[in-house]
């Protein structure tokens, strides 16, 4: 019996070993803490904002990338606008020089070979979206078509009428090339006479006391 109760009894500090360990884990067990209203609320506020400063940026990207599509879409379709509006010079030195007139065979032969090649490049440009604009004298003037570098006066015809068309106008596509240069009939103002009393008088100062 005596050695049974030896067995039985159990070493203090062996104990002590095994409870250890048991007390370290509950001491590391962080207790729950509790968050503020006014900070979860201001957490709230901040991430709401940032959703905000997302979407924000997202949008901007994407009217971004809309706007440079468009812009290089037009850059591409009016691309040839700038060589069109040099052309057009070199057509109208070839204008001239078919106009001139003459009766040497050789001369009118030369005037032939220059028709075929501005009629070349004309069918070039128009192939391209070069159209002239369509004006004659007796057409009503159109300032948004027509620069009228001149004036003169002719009754049989109405007034702001073209008279003539020194430069024929273009367009490119959809766009003003260049606008035509022509003579507007305009009816001269009547010059005043010695005769004729001014209305405009300057009335005289009243006096001040």
């Amino acid at each position: 019996m005596k050695d049974k109760d030896k067995d039985k009894k159990t070493d203090p500090a062996a104990e002590a070993k095994a409870e250890a360990p048991e007390k370290k884990e509950e001491a590391k067990k962080p207790e729950p803490k509790t968050v503020p209203a006014e900070d979860f609320d201001k957490v709230t506020d901040e991430l709401l904002e940032l959703k905000d400063k997302y979407l924000r940026m997202l949008a901007e990207t994407d009217n971004f990338k809309k706007r440079n599509a468009e812009e290089l879409k037009r850059e591409k379709q009016y691309a040839s606008q700038p060589v069109a509006d040099k052309l057009i010079d070199a057509l109208e030195i070839f204008d001239q020089a078919l106009s001139v007139p003459t009766e040497d065979p050789q001369f009118k032969n030369f005037l032939y070979g220059f028709k075929m090649i501005k009629d070349m490049i004309m069918n070039v440009l128009v192939e391209e979206g070069v159209k002239p604009i369509p004006m004659k004298a007796g057409d009503p003037f159109d300032p948004n078509v027509a620069h009228a570098i001149d004036t003169s006066h002719d009754p049989d015809l109405p007034e702001d009428v073209v008279l003539k068309v020194v430069k024929n106008g273009y367009r490119y596509k959809d766009r003003l090339l260049r606008p035509a240069m022509v003579h507007v009939n305009v009816k001269p103002k009547p010059e005043p006479t010695p005769d004729t009393p001014n209305t405009e008088q300057e009335k005289p100062a009243e006096n001040i006391a």
